[in-house]
């Protein structure tokens, strides 16, 4: 007489898992689950900008709002699939949450930097064009970096920077 197949309540993952015994101590964060293999982030979908932009020293020459409306225009130029397109200012204020007197300041920045050319269109809109740009890796330590000035009265004491008398 043949006997029932044993069920068993657990599935191929937990029946072939191989866990030895932990000697670390245990994290704040819990135990750590078997067999659980890193995974991908997946942060959807994605805006292509050029991979130079923050290692040729670029992103620092440039304001932090200039930078912001690039990454923006490339976001546009991925939208439209070509590196010529039409944007308003009002647009790119709601995509970037600036004013519309920043933006300009911002795109004569891009424009002064050989990262963008744009021509005025009728209204508020202007036609971009997203050149190639030309970014040439540069290391670290040769890179611009803008000097910060100490907030605090004390600050400026120990760094010999005097208070400014009215």
């Amino acid at each position: 007489m043949a006997s029932a197949p044993k069920v068993y309540d657990f599935g191929l993952q937990e029946a072939f898992a191989t866990t030895a015994p932990s000697v670390r101590i245990p994290s704040a964060r819990g135990p750590r689950p078997a067999n659980r293999v890193r995974g991908s982030v997946n942060i959807g979908p994605f805006t292509q900008i050029p991979n130079r932009l923050f290692s040729s020293g670029m992103a620092s020459t440039l304001k932090p709002s200039a930078t912001l409306l690039y990454v923006a225009l490339c976001d546009h130029a991925n939208r439209h699939g070509n590196n010529t397109f039409k944007a308003s200012d009002k647009a790119l204020a709601s995509d970037t949450t600036l004013s519309p007197r920043t933006i300009c300041d911002a795109r004569k920045k891009l424009i002064e930097n050989e990262l963008i050319t744009c021509t005025r269109e009728e209204g508020q809109s202007y036609v971009y064009t997203l050149p190639v740009p030309s970014l040439r890796w540069v290391p670290m330590a040769e890179r611009p970096r803008t000097q910060l000035q100490p907030r605090a009265y004390y600050a400026r004491k120990t760094t010999g920077q005097e208070e400014r008398q009215p």
